[in-house]
């Protein structure tokens, strides 16, 4: 048999799951908190019936739990059920080194917990051989910090700071732009059976949506980016970025509890190429409407009108909720001619 070895440091494989309903995420869903995975097959009787005892009398909520079971979606206890992902073609059993790569046998599957930290990066492995295993794997799980720092320090997310990208004039004609009419409230995109849709879920995000389609206006918005923008994403990440997607402003209102729950950019197929996210304030008359990157601490972001937040698309972020006035929001996407081939290849499973 031959399993796969993960040591402390390493990330967490990206690797497909199926959660009660049988609809799928993936593993680069995590991120934010720290993380303990159990790996656990359905015979072991006795560890589920210690889980349910130690769940049914509280867990922290600041941190994140989950179940992952090899095989199909089967029933599971109540207490188990918001926890549970199965691994349907043990892909993510045998990732994380819970089931051997050469060998199907079930009876060769470890049980297991492995403690993640903010960054989905592995802390350690903690083998489930008797009940009292899971209490010494959540009681080291609680102990976690609640995010990665260097030494003392915490850790600085990966990101560009840019002031003066955008004139004043240029931001008051872009919301302009977005209020000329009532915008509905837009959706995200999600993999459904292997295509990129959008789908309406407002418990995870709430923000209404205008495309600039002025010729004279995108070209305007073309030169700002080309010229206070991707000389900096040169310099900094040595990517030639020559494609933007979408001109697109966004709004967040406090009427609407406007926000974004943390997500990742590019985890589609129609989203793949993606390769770096801007965020240009507008205007900055607004209370709440943070940029965060969860898996760098609680560290929030609020632009100057007409300045930058620059991230990279595969990095977990989120928006705060707006709790006065609206936040407005140019919010384009860049890539170079690599990602360009990519999203071309990509079409037929977009929608």
């Amino acid at each position: 048999m031959r399993y796969s070895l993960m040591s402390a440091g390493d990330c967490m494989p990206v690797v497909r799951l199926r959660d009660v309903a049988g609809a799928e995420c993936w593993t680069d869903c995590f991120g934010g908190k720290a993380l303990a995975m159990i790996f656990l097959a359905p015979q072991r009787q006795s560890l589920i019936e210690r889980l349910c005892t130690r769940i049914s009398k509280g867990l922290p909520t600041d941190r994140q739990l989950v179940l992952l079971m090899p095989g199909p979606p089967c029933p599971v206890p109540a207490p188990l059920s918001r926890i549970t992902l199965f691994d349907t073609d043990y892909a993510v059993s045998k990732a994380f080194g819970a089931f051997p790569r050469m060998d199907g046998a079930a009876c060769h599957f470890r049980s297991q917990v492995m403690l993640f930290d903010s960054m989905s990066r592995l802390v350690e492995k903690i083998g489930l051989k008797v009940p009292e295993d899971i209490d010494t794997a959540l009681t080291r799980w609680a102990a976690q910090p609640l995010h990665v720092l260097f030494g003392s320090q915490p850790i600085q997310p990966p990101i560009l700071t840019l002031p003066n990208v955008f004139s004043a004039s240029l931001c008051a004609r872009l919301i302009a732009s977005h209020d000329e009419e009532t915008r509905a409230l837009s959706g995200v995109m999600r993999c459904v059976n292997g295509r990129t849709v959008g789908v309406s879920d407002m418990q995870f995000k709430r923000r209404r949506d205008h495309l600039i389609t002025d010729p004279g206006l995108v070209a305007q918005i073309q030169k700002r980016i080309r010229a206070s923008v991707l000389p900096e994403l040169q310099k900094a990440f040595g990517i030639r970025a020559t494609r933007m997607e979408r001109y697109l402003v966004g709004s967040y209102s406090a009427v609407d509890t406007g926000q974004f729950a943390p997500h990742r950019d590019n985890t589609t197929p129609g989203t793949a190429h993606r390769r770096f996210a801007i965020s240009i304030n507008l205007n900055d008359d607004f209370d709440g409407g943070a940029v965060s990157f969860p898996e760098f601490g609680q560290q929030e972001f609020k632009a100057p009108t007409g300045g930058a937040v620059v991230f990279g698309c595969g990095l977990l972020h989120a928006v705060s909720p707006v709790t006065r006035g609206t936040r407005y929001a140019f919010l384009p996407f860049v890539y170079d001619e690599a990602a360009a081939q990519l999203r071309q290849a990509n079409q037929a499973r977009f929608g």
